[in-house]
Order: C-alpha cells, then sequence, then structure tokens
C-alpha cells in the first residue's frame, strides 16, 4: 500500500523513486557559487510561472477503476525566508470512504521555494494512517536545505521509531517533490525535445526528464481539456530507474493546469484526474 499512500498525497514525482532500482549520485557542489538575489519584490515571487498565489487545484485520485481518495493542490501567498520573498506550495490528501476499509491515510505537505532558480529551501511532510481497525502511527519530518554547502538537515518524528536527525547531501538547486510537479506545467513542450531538472526527494538526487507525447482531448471531472500528454523518466547518474510508465496531462491554457496522472504500480493502474480548479491571482 505504499506505492498508493504517495499518491494518495499527491506527491506522484516523489513516488517515482520508491519504485526505483538503488543507485548513487555523486554530489558536487558548485565553485564558485552561483550569485543569488539580495532582496526581491513581493509583486515578483511569481512572475513568469503560469501558477499563481491563491490557486487551488482538487483531485479525485482512484486505483483499479475505484475511488481511492482526494487531494489538493495550493499555491501559498509569498513568504519571507532569509529576509527574502519565496514562494509556498501546499498538498493535502486523504483517503475515500470506500478505500478506508483497506487503509487509512491523512496526509499533508509543504514546501518553500526559491523563485530565482526554484531551488527547495524548506519542506515539511506529516502522515497519519494505518490499517483499518488495526495499528495506527503519524510520523512528522522537517527538511532545511542549505544549497551554499550542498547540504540538507533531516528531522523526523515517528510514533513507532521516535525521533532522528540527521545531515544528508544534496545537489545545489535541486527542487522538492511539490516544486517538481508544478516545474512540468512551466515548459513550452516542443515535439522531440525532452527537458530534464534535479530533484531531491527519499533522501536522493536525481534526474526528472519529461517527454512530450503529443495533445490529445483529456475528460476529467472538472471538465473537458486540451492537452500534452507527457511521459515522466527518473534518472539517478545515466541510469533509468523507475519500474512503470508514468504519465501526466498539461492543459495547453494559459494556466497549464496539471489536468491528469497515470501510474503503473505493482499492484495496478492509479490515476489522479481534476476534479475542481480555482486560479490564482
Amino acid at each position: 500500500m505504499n506505492s498508493l499512500r504517495v499518491f494518495a498525497i499527491l506527491t506522484l514525482i516523489q513516488a517515482v523513486p520508491v519504485w526505483a532500482n538503488a543507485g548513487g549520485f555523486k554530489v558536487s557542489c558548485p565553485n564558485p557559487l552561483p550569485k543569488v538575489p539580495k532582496s526581491l519584490p513581493r509583486s515578483d515571487t511569481y512572475k513568469n510561472v503560469p501558477f499563481k498565489a491563491g490557486e487551488i487545484s482538487e483531485y479525485a485520485i482512484s486505483w483499479m477503476g475505484m475511488l481511492a481518495g482526494y487531494g489538493t493542490i495550493e499555491i501559498q501567498a509569498p513568504q519571507k525566508v532569509d529576509g527574502i520573498w519565496h514562494r509556498g506550495y501546499r498538498i493535502v490528501g486523504r483517503t475515500g470512504d470506500w478505500f478506508k476499509g483497506i487503509y487509512v491515510a491523512n496526509d499533508s505537505a509543504s514546501a518553500v521555494v526559491r523563485p530565482w532558480d526554484e531551488g527547495v529551501r524548506k519542506f515539511y511532510i506529516e502522515q497519519r494512517g494505518g490499517k483499518f481497525l488495526g495499528k495506527s502511527f503519524t510520523m512528522k519530518k522537517w527538511l532545511d536545505f542549505n544549497h551554499d554547502r550542498c547540504k540538507v538537515l533531516e528531522k523526523e518524528e515517528h510514533s513507532d521509531t521516535g525521533t532522528s536527525t540527521v545531515e544528508r547531501d544534496v545537489q545545489y538547486g535541486a527542487i522538492d517533490a511539490i516544486g517538481a510537479t508544478l516545474k512540468l506545467r512551466t515548459f513550452d513542450y516542443v515535439a522531440g525535445k525532452t527537458e530534464r531538472f534535479l530533484v531531491y526527494t527519499s533522501e536522493k538526487n536525481w534526474f526528472l526528464e519529461a517527454t512530450p507525447m503529443g495533445d490529445e482531448d483529456v475528460v476529467v471531472p472538472a471538465g473537458t481539456f486540451k492537452a500534452t500528454k507527457v511521459k515522466l523518466r527518473t534518472f539517478i547518474g545515466k541510469e533509468l530507474q523507475q519500474k512503470g510508465d508514468v504519465f501526466v496531462w498539461i492543459a495547453k491554457d494559459k494556466n497549464r493546469t496539471l489536468v491528469q496522472v497515470q501510474g503503473e504500480i505493482k499492484i495496478g493502474s492509479v490515476y489522479m484526474r481534476l476534479s475542481k480548479y480555482t486560479p490564482g491571482m
């Protein structure tokens, strides 16, 4: 049920390394470090991206054709970190009534992101769940990224295993799971051109490749959309890692909404379909 749980909190991109084989990525911190802005107007925080503060995307998540849960992606108001305005993202997910007979989950995650290079600054995830009539658990995890040192400090509190703190290597400018999902909306997809960027999730640095497969009319609960179908592949170093195909459909409108996601896991197909969309301002 772990893969379904990952879908239930809408971090599809975070799910990909779960299906991946073990692999290595050698972190190399840049020297000299890239220049970063000392200040940034609040109005520029979401400049030149199709999503704005206040946007809410709601999804229905199905497994093997049956409703498994619901999820929401929210774009938050700019917030200051280290004296500079940053973007804020949040996701919330829960299992549906029918699926609670198998597994119960109520999860959330949030990210604070640097607008000049989309590198993640802070990340938080909270998971509450367990099998129906079985033992439940709670897990909270805080990640504090220091790109200048190419390090991330991870603190975890788990109801079963207690508290732990560890520092790991992170490649400069790496994007988080929520940020990766949103970055897929920023590309002008061109046939034959694959987009590639660096992501950090599940204690790993890895590359995500997005290849457009063509345009389709996609029918979801929120309506019918002309959308670009994009195939996702993950790499650690030069080696393809994931097991199972993952596709996303990005609307061909000014908001470039994430309309649908399809992923193959060991126990069947999982779909995430847009059920309601509220644009930001």
